[in-house]
């Protein structure tokens, strides 16, 4: 028993040496969705409109814009997001919009759970073939270094369970310009609380 407590002990202490440098425990993540049967140009018309991701995603609830759009062709500054997730309510600020190279980012600058220290989301939409695209998101997280420690593999886990979903709901969105069957029984469920 001794020695196992020694172990545990000795495993933290040899983390916490590597982790020193830094003051928070970084996530990287990059998913890509399977191939959208629309052209990129009709994907990007979709996801370049920053307030419509609750209109067709499971996850988002709702969304207000704030602020005078600092990049050409944004339609505002930022959003004030309502998930249905952990994340509760965040504010995300663009830091990124490009109509031409159809990519767009944004980081969280207000709200999210008390271990979450910054978060940024990079958005690309790439053109397959005439008619088909894909839709990237290449995340970064910065969590409390001891929170981050403990769970950075769940948010991981979180992430990955969630990205099938939030893509399929795009794919529908994209293809048939219905919401998908995830998104009406969140909008039923969000009814009957009404």
């Amino acid at each position: 028993m001794l020695f196992s407590i020694g172990l545990v002990l000795t495993t933290l202490s040899s983390i916490a040496m590597v982790e020193k440098g830094k003051k928070y425990k970084e996530i990287k993540m990059k998913k890509t969705s399977e191939v959208i049967n629309v052209s990129a140009d009709s994907l990007w018309s979709i996801i370049r409109q920053f307030n419509d991701v609750a209109i067709w995603s499971s996850n988002m609830d709702k969304i207000t814009l704030y602020g005078e759009p600092e990049f050409e062709g944004a339609s505002c500054n930022g959003r004030t997001c309502e998930s249905s997730g952990v994340y509760g309510i965040v504010k995300e600020k663009m830091i990124l919009f490009n109509d031409k190279t159809r990519e767009l980012a944004y980081e969280s600058v207000e709200g999210g759970p008390s271990f979450l220290l910054y978060g940024q989301n990079h958005w690309t939409v790439v053109e397959i073939g005439p008619n088909q695209s894909t839709l990237t998101l290449d995340f970064e997280m910065h969590l409390k270094r001891f929170s981050g420690f403990f769970l950075s593999g769940i948010i991981k886990n979180s992430i990955a369970k969630q990205m099938p979903h939030f893509f399929n709901d795009l794919k529908v969105y994209a293809e048939t310009g219905e919401v998908s069957k995830a998104k009406k029984e969140r909008l039923n469920k969000l009814e009957k609380k009404k």
